[in-house]
């Protein structure tokens, strides 16, 4: 998954656990694709704090992630119920019912 997704997705995930400050940034630079320069100039702060704000937070993204594994889990839970839907659609009951009760206990 290309950087930026995977941060996007941490944002969504986690941005609750950052300051107001870090996700508005964050957000700024992710979602709505600005440039470093723009923000700064937007925010009326320096290129370099902006810069630094943004890779703290996206650290500390990744820290939550790595420690709690929500997005790991939700994409596992996803090909799950994917691959259930896939076995229901040929007919394939039982093999779903096996994807999902194995999908729902922990590792």
């Amino acid at each position: 998954m290309e950087r930026n997704v995977f941060l996007a997705w941490l944002l969504d995930f986690y941005g609750a656990m950052l300051t107001n400050r870090q996700r508005f940034l964050l957000s700024q630079r992710l979602d709505e694709d600005f440039t470093v320069q723009e923000i700064a100039n937007l925010e009326g702060i320096s290129r370099q704090g902006v810069y630094d704000a943004i890779r703290k937070a996206e650290a500390q993204l990744e820290e939550y992630e790595e420690k709690l594994g929500l997005l790991k889990r939700y994409f596992a839970l996803k090909d799950a119920v994917d691959a259930a839907i896939e076995n229901i659609e040929t007919g394939n009951g039982a093999k779903a019912l096996e994807i999902l009760k194995s999908a729902g206990e922990d590792e």
